[in-house]
């Protein structure tokens, strides 16, 4: 009995050490320096670009905050996705402010919609840095030049960013998915993530990839795959979003779910072996949390893990950190349900994005 108690702590206890020390490594390689930006007339020219469908219940937000933007040489410009609310009409209303439309194509075969969209918005624009972002993304008035100013400062030609939550005390918060913690726990400086919410890159290094690499198209993980090429070469950075950048999401909870089922399969290279491993992982995680009441130690890793959470939650959440530390056990629970239907809905071939279907996991 002894033996078996001692394992089992043995087991959660080495788990929650090695999560700790890849998220300190993580935190410190990924934090933001607080500089000041160059003086306007040595920074370059920048295409906000933003692609969106049926995005009536964001687009608003998101455009105010752009438009406030301080950056002296920015061009907004928006692609309708094939939207069917009045999200055209909305990015139409906000031309007096300099907001460019473009209306959206109708989807090529051998392409995903938002790849698409993304391409298009990069042979439309015409600024030297490309600034890709979520229409769920709110930016701060000084973030753009703080971005492009971090993008000078380490000689990278692209760069991506993972953003804070929102102060927003509601569902979509608390039961957030682990999408932003799989992104720094697997981190690697050779074989990084990119953040799909903001990233920047050289508008001619867009141009020649989506020219020379036709996998592109298809890629559930675009800017991850382009960011990997950079990152062999010492070109590419991923930043954690802070206070002083200014960079912060607010995703609907239903929305969080379809992006992880999206996401998690090919984020396990589509592979069901790497699926197990992390439910496996997520399992025994979750051991303290269901012998507690029976086995008093376990109240000491459950202690622990909660110190954990709170201390991730501390660099990625504004607020609500220590409930969203408490709800540790509710988030596991949810991200190992969010894999087994990511894996089987890819296996069925019936995941969708933003209604069109997807019929093949890409690897990541």
């Amino acid at each position: 009995m002894m033996v078996m108690i001692f394992l089992q702590f043995g087991i959660v206890a080495a788990l929650d050490i090695a999560i700790l020390l890849k998220l300190h490594q993580a935190f410190r390689r990924t934090r933001f320096p607080k500089e000041d930006p160059k003086k306007p007339n040595e920074l370059p020219s920048v295409s906000v670009c933003i692609s969106a469908r049926n995005e009536t219940h964001a687009m608003t937000q998101c455009l105010e905050r752009v438009i406030a933007s301080d950056y002296p040489k920015l061009e907004i410009i928006v692609l309708d996705d094939g939207s069917r609310d009045d999200t055209s009409l909305l990015i139409k209303s906000f031309a007096y402010a300099g907001v460019r439309f473009i209306e959206g194509k109708p989807l090529p075969d051998g392409w995903l919609g938002k790849n698409y969209a993304q391409s298009v918005l990069a042979k439309e624009a015409s600024g030297e840095i490309l600034f890709f972002m979520d229409v769920d993304t709110l930016i701060d008035r000084y973030t753009v030049a703080r971005l492009v100013h971090y993008m000078q400062q380490q000689k990278a030609r692209m760069i991506s960013v993972i953003p804070l939550r929102s102060h927003r005390w509601e569902a979509s918060t608390l039961l957030t998915t682990m999408r932003y913690f799989w992104a720094l726990i697997r981190f690697s400086p050779r074989r990084p993530r990119a953040a799909s919410n903001v990233w920047l890159i050289e508008r001619e290094l867009m141009l020649e990839q989506l020219e020379i690499d036709a996998t592109l198209a298809l890629s559930m993980l675009m800017e991850t795959t382009i960011a990997r090429k950079l990152a062999a070469l010492g070109q590419y950075r991923l930043a954690l979003s802070s206070d002083w950048l200014g960079i912060c999401y607010e995703k609907k909870w239903s929305s969080q779910i379809e992006t992880s089922i999206r996401l998690l399969y090919p984020q396990c290279n589509a592979s069901i072996v790497q699926v197990i491993g992390l439910v496996v992982l997520l399992a025994v995680a979750l051991i303290p949390y269901i012998i507690w009441w029976w086995q008093p130690w376990a109240l000491v890793l459950v202690a622990v893990q909660y110190a954990i959470g709170y201390y991730y939650l501390s660099y990625i959440w504004l607020s609500n950190r220590l409930i969203g530390a408490i709800l540790v056990p509710v988030t596991i629970a949810q991200e190992i349900i969010l894999l087994i239907v990511s894996t089987y809905k890819y296996r069925l071939g019936t995941v969708t994005w933003k209604g069109r279907p997807i019929l093949k996991a890409s690897r990541s």
